[in-house]
């Protein structure tokens, strides 16, 4: 369970994932995604806001305690930096990036 957030400190238009389904699909594109070497690859995450047109998500990393953001490209691929992804290991740091872009 990832620790509270505040999502009206983030730019733009988020919305918590309260639907336990969405949640899953979020979690399973990620997995489909994401290419060996990529950052993200074979961890277990937890989508826990998404932003307008289910593009942007954000997602808790139960096993390392972190948060991740990824810009979901909604096809497999094969160039570890994609999809694009940010680290960081807590919820102010989050904002800091996600306001800085």
């Amino acid at each position: 369970m990832p620790p509270s957030i505040d999502l009206s400190l983030l730019p733009g238009e988020w919305w918590l994932v309260e639907d336990q389904e969405q949640a899953a699909e979020l979690a399973r594109e990620v997995e489909r995604e994401v290419p060996p070497g990529h950052d993200l690859h074979g961890l277990r995450v937890e989508a826990v806001a998404v932003k307008r047109h289910l593009k942007d998500v954000i997602f808790w990393l139960p096993d390392s305690s972190r948060w991740a953001w990824v810009h979901l490209t909604y096809k497999v691929e094969s160039d570890p930096r994609w999809p694009d992804t940010g680290l960081v290991s807590d919820w102010p740091e989050l904002v800091e990036e996600l306001t800085a872009e």
